[in-house]
């Protein structure tokens, strides 16, 4: 990379100039609805459902999360491929042991990359996020989202020039749209902290 050009960061891993945040409170376990692009007008929308913080903040049934990434310059995606040797786990092995064994099998899959127009055709029904992360500089954002789908893992990245956070129909903050999230895993801790000390 010549001294003058900016890095971009929109693979695996971001520059360390590029500040993060994780979106995990506010989107981890969410359903997928939707990831749509629209390319003329250089969005990608992706909406999702998440469900437990919805229903602690007793927001309506229909209130669905959203992120809009405005100015879209690249988007990719790569699906997790399984070894085709399989995994043979031996009668009677131990935990630690089948554990072992899961995880070389594991080790041996690879990324293949995957279509972004295929992979939004994908049916959602079964996505969930496990991951999610947002960069930001001052030009550009890049948003990196891992989805469990059914038996494969899809890792999707979008930059763009912004991006937009939505709950319903209200535009908010990003610290709005986590602060949601923030709120149920405090209280979530503080009821596992309490039952743990009941049953002391």
């Amino acid at each position: 990379m010549a001294s003058d050009e900016k890095p971009i960061p929109d693979w695996v891993n971001f520059p360390e100039s590029v500040p993060t945040v994780s979106l995990w409170d506010a989107l981890h376990d969410g359903d997928v609805l939707s990831i749509e692009s629209d390319q003329l007008a250089r969005t990608v929308t992706l909406r999702f459902d998440v469900f437990y913080v919805r229903d602690f903040h007793r927001l309506p049934e229909e209130t669905r999360f959203a992120i809009i990434v405005v100015g879209v310059q690249s988007a990719r995606a790569l699906h997790s491929v399984p070894w085709p040797g399989g995994c043979q786990i031996p009668p009677g092995a131990a935990n630690d042991q089948q554990s072992i064994i899961i995880a070389e099998y594991h080790r041996k899959w690879r990324e293949e990359s995957l279509s972004w127009t295929d992979f939004e055709r994908l049916n959602k029904d079964d996505f969930q996020v496990g991951n999610a992360t947002l960069g930001r500089s001052p030009d550009v954002v890049t948003l990196q989202l891992g989805f469990l789908a059914g038996d494969d893992y899809i890792t999707a990245y979008v930059r763009g020039e912004g991006a937009t956070f939505h709950i319903g129909e209200n535009e908010v903050t990003i610290e709005e749209f986590l602060a949601l999230g923030e709120a149920y895993w405090n209280a979530f801790a503080k009821r596992a902290s309490e039952r743990k000390a009941d049953s002391m």
